[in-house]
């Protein structure tokens, strides 16, 4: 995996040969560049050293957090990858390699915003860095109960036929709602989650047959295995959703604090025309769901109380929503609806122009949330 990611690294940024350096710093830069992937410890000391001649040399410093990188030295990698994009902001794999090392440093919340940014950036077109770099995000929003954007992460390895057993497990993880890394689990459950990654695999990769194949052993050999029904009605959502609302109902009946369910519960309720029942789930999900996902909680029930009618009450949890997470642009969507039907006129003109520029600048993967507010 590192050599990967340091010949990623490298592809995009070798300096050109007719580049005016000193006799020494060449020789240096040279020699390391020749040992990055068989001997990082001394290329790091030799970046370092031809660092010390031209501390402007921006490739030079992500070569070195490379090089760090790959010895498990990551909050020192770190500084180097930050003085190499402070060098080069545009380079997408220098981003991506600092969201790396920040993953490694429990860092959750910065690496993602650095993994994204090499993403817009772009990666470059080694697109093994690219799967390992995808793969450690997912893993990353896991551990943080970002289900969807993990499972987005994931979904494009399918189109690169990608379809490793660690790229299994970690659909499967997605797919299941699970917060743990495949390494905490139990062999016999870890089965279940490589069951439902190969499923949900398959369903990605848009094989229809052998995804109804993987899903119906699923449920013929793990009916009663907690995450199961959630993920067979995740798969459901896109084909029948009276369907999918039955599978998502009998994971709440079989494992009552998974949240995920009871939001989507909550949601199938209300776009069913049943708000009040909706109402109930949600207020049953907010009462489990993690602290740092209760913004999605008050999105889903400012929904239900706007088509219940229930406009003061939507308005109070929308506006909680804004404040918790006042970048996804489907809170703001939302808000100026409910404002309108309430006669706010300039508040939702507001939100609106919020709205707007928001959604310009985020793709539907990169709106963070486990539903995504799906329509």
């Amino acid at each position: 995996m590192r050599v990967l990611l340091c010949a990623a690294l490298i592809l995009g940024l070798i300096p050109g040969k007719g580049q005016a350096l000193q006799d020494g710093f060449e020789d240096l830069a040279r020699r390391a560049e020749a040992v990055i992937d068989s001997d990082p410890a001394q290329a790091a000391d030799l970046f370092k050293k031809a660092l010390a001649l031209k501390a402007g040399w921006a490739e030079g410093w992500l070569y070195l957090g490379a090089s760090l990188y790959q010895l498990d030295r990551f909050a020192e990698a770190s500084d180097a990858f930050r003085k190499g994009i402070g060098l080069a902001p545009t380079k997408g794999t220098g981003w991506a390699f600092l969201g790396l090392c920040e993953a490694e440093l429990d860092n959750s919340d910065q690496a993602i915003a650095d993994i994204r940014k090499g993403e817009q950036l772009g990666l470059g077109d080694n697109w093994q860095f690219e799967a390992m770099v995808r793969i450690k995000a997912a893993q990353t929003l896991i551990r943080d109960s970002a289900f969807d954007e993990a499972l987005g992460q994931m979904v494009p390895l399918a189109a690169h036929n990608e379809n490793s057993p660690v790229v299994r497990e970690t659909m499967g993880l997605c797919a299941m709602g699970i917060a743990k890394s495949a390494a905490e689990l139990s062999p016999e459950r870890r089965a279940v989650v490589d069951l439902v990654g190969k499923a949900a695999w398959e369903s990605a990769s848009l094989r229809p047959a052998a995804a109804a194949a993987a899903y119906s052993e699923l449920l013929e050999r793990y009916p009663n295995e907690a995450g199961v029904h959630y993920a067979y009605g995740l798969y459901l959502m896109e084909t029948d959703l009276a369907r999918a609302l039955a599978e998502f109902q009998k994971e709440v009946q079989s494992n009552p604090e998974h949240w995920p369910a009871l939001i989507e519960v909550g949601s199938l309720r209300v776009r069913q025309g049943s708000p009040e029942e909706g109402l109930e789930s949600l207020r049953r999900a907010m009462k489990v769901v993690p602290a740092r996902h209760r913004w999605l909680c008050h999105a889903e029930l400012g929904r239900a109380n706007m088509t219940a009618g229930h406009l003061e009450a939507a308005i109070g949890e929308l506006e909680t929503a804004r404040r918790l997470m006042p970048g996804n642009a489907q809170v703001h969507f939302f808000l100026a609806q409910v404002y309108r039907r309430a006669g706010r006129k300039e508040d939702a003109q507001r939100e609106t122009v919020q709205f707007e520029k928001l959604k310009a600048l985020q793709d539907p993967l990169g709106v963070p949330g486990l539903l995504q507010f799906r329509n």
